[in-house]
């Protein structure tokens, strides 16, 4: 299993969030941890930078996506006074997410061992 105590601190940077609102997105934390952790390699290091930056990666993107579906409202003027928010968090962390998987992909199982577990094949009419 990988350290979600890592995860959670690198998805804290990543956002800029403080202790007390990271601890709202525990069970997205623990989700991408676990997703990360089915996809590894049984040889791969869970401790490796790159495994603990994808999982922080998947949980970011998220939260990202939700926020970006929540909020909404992406500016505001009042009187000579504008004020925008970045409205864009989803694309960002989508190009962090890619970024994260690719430096990973030498530790991942093999494709034919994913879709063994995990797909459906149709293998003949």
């Amino acid at each position: 299993m990988l350290d979600t105590g890592l995860v959670k601190k690198t998805v804290a940077l990543l956002g800029s969030f403080d202790d007390e609102e990271i601890e709202t997105y525990n069970q997205l934390i623990l989700a991408a941890s676990l997703s990360v952790c089915e996809l590894l390699d049984e040889n791969a290091d869970e401790g490796d930078a790159r495994v603990i930056q994808y999982a922080a990666a998947k949980a970011y993107y998220s939260i990202c996506c939700i926020a970006e579906n929540a909020e909404g409202i992406t500016s505001f003027t009042a009187g000579e006074i504008t004020v925008k928010q970045n409205a864009d968090l989803k694309g960002g962390a989508e190009d962090v997410l890619r970024a994260a998987a690719n430096d990973c992909r030498p530790l991942f199982k093999s494709a034919s061992e994913l879709d063994e577990t995990n797909g459906f094949a149709f293998l003949g009419v």
